[in-house]
């Protein structure tokens, strides 16, 4: 019989295969391996050995510090240290320095000098590392670069500082053209005046004769005997003329200082329709000696709007010697305006017309700039319709132009009923 064949061992041919490298190869590979590991670390990693040498580096490191390998190898950590001359370190980093390495600790904003001599910041990382009990001891530094981190942080503080800087010069700006303002309308105020006066002299001087007739025919009739019957009567009707004539020169003169006043927001609910008959009372004279007759065409039951009463008696006192003077430059001796109000929405509107000289297209582009006049030197400052438009505007409102040359012009205002529910 043929003699059977012994059985392979497996287990033995593993073991006699594996036995003659493991103990060897295996800690090369784990060697090799964890070098791997060490060179590729996207963070730069150190270790120092007992003495404060540099002992191993790796790529990363390599990159961040600007040094080859074997320039670093056996270096102090004095090497990577910034000194007072670079100046580059902001007031709250603290430079590399063999003190942070003598114990385990995290520390944010260290300065690390390169090759270079440029300087970068990071944050550190210290851990103390051995392999047995009698092995050597190594200090283990992790680096985080957060130059570019606190590059942007520097940056953005430089521009909030700036911005702040921006709105604080914007704030004083709008400080400087809201003084401009009200100079501005006060100024408007006392060129409106100028053009009244002629119309406030004769409004003061017809109840000022009135005083001095009543006056004279009461000293005529006290003549004689104070306490005679007859004369009673007469010295009674006199006296009441004079009180009531005084009182016509009072009221002018009033509303001479409350109109000439500086300006104050002071809003009220109030009647469009009264600020538009109290800008047509100062301009009544005037009309009248210039042949000029004024159509009221006025809705009924309109709301009350929120608004400065004065500032709206600027706005039609403007309106309305603007048409005088465009009827009056016709030459033809007669004219007419024509006021329309009525309710569009939550708004009020005043078309207010004229049938004057008219404005070309050049001159009605121009109305509402500050100073732009077509009127004569001294006759006109050229701030009515600009400081009108600046009025409204301020509420919320509008004011629009419609004209052609030798066909008159027509304005049309309009306000909210209350511009505080719009804001």
């Amino acid at each position: 019989m043929p003699t059977a064949k012994p059985r392979a061992n497996r287990s033995h041919l593993f073991a006699i295969d594996e036995s003659p490298r493991a103990p060897d190869m295996e800690l090369r590979d784990a060697g090799s391996k964890y070098q791997i590991l060490f060179d590729q670390a996207s963070d730069p990693v150190m270790t120092l050995s007992q003495n404060g040498s540099i002992d191993a580096v790796n790529q990363a490191f390599e990159e961040m510090s600007g040094y080859l390998k074997h320039e670093l190898l056996g270096q102090k950590i004095g090497v990577l240290t910034p000194s007072e001359a670079q100046g580059h370190t902001s007031h709250r980093a603290r430079p590399l320095s063999s003190g942070l390495l003598e114990a385990p600790g995290t520390y944010e904003d260290v300065a690390v000098a390169r090759k270079d001599g440029y300087v970068r910041f990071v944050d550190l990382s210290v851990r103390i590392v051995s392999s047995g009990p009698d092995s050597e001891t190594l200090v283990l530094a992790l680096f985080r670069d957060v130059t570019e981190k606190k590059r942007m942080e520097r940056e953005l503080i430089t521009k909030h500082a700036e911005l702040r800087n921006a709105y604080f010069q914007l704030e004083r700006k709008n400080a400087e053209l809201q003084a401009m303002q009200e100079t501005l309308v006060q100024a408007g105020k006392m060129a409106a005046l100028g053009e009244l006066a002629a119309g406030i002299a004769h409004e003061l001087n017809q109840p000022l004769q009135g005083i001095r007739g009543y006056a004279q025919e009461l000293q005529a009739l006290a003549l004689p005997s104070v306490a005679e019957p007859p004369a009673r009567p007469a010295i009674e009707s006199s006296l009441a003329e004079i009180i009531s004539n005084s009182d016509k020169m009072a009221n002018i003169i009033d509303y001479l200082r409350t109109f000439t006043r500086k300006s104050v927001e002071k809003h009220e609910f109030t009647d469009i329709h009264d600020a538009i008959e109290e800008a047509l009372k100062m301009l009544s004279r005037q009309f009248k000696s210039r042949g000029i007759a004024v159509q009221r065409d006025f809705a009924p039951a309109l709301p009350r709007l929120y608004a400065n009463p004065l500032q709206l008696e600027q706005v039609f006192i403007n309106l309305a010697t603007n048409a005088r003077d465009a009827i009056e430059t016709t030459g033809r001796g007669h004219g007419t305006i024509s006021i329309k109000t009525k309710k569009s929405g939550n708004f009020l509107e005043v078309h207010f017309r004229d049938d004057g000289i008219g404005m070309a297209e050049k001159t009605k582009s121009k109305i509402f700039n500050p100073f732009f006049t077509t009127k004569e030197v001294g006759k006109g400052m050229g701030l009515g319709l600009s400081l009108s438009y600046g009025i409204l505007s301020k509420l919320h409102g509008s004011m629009v132009v419609e004209s052609e040359l030798g066909k008159g012009t027509a304005f049309v205002v309009r306000i909210p009923v209350d511009f505080r529910e719009l804001a």
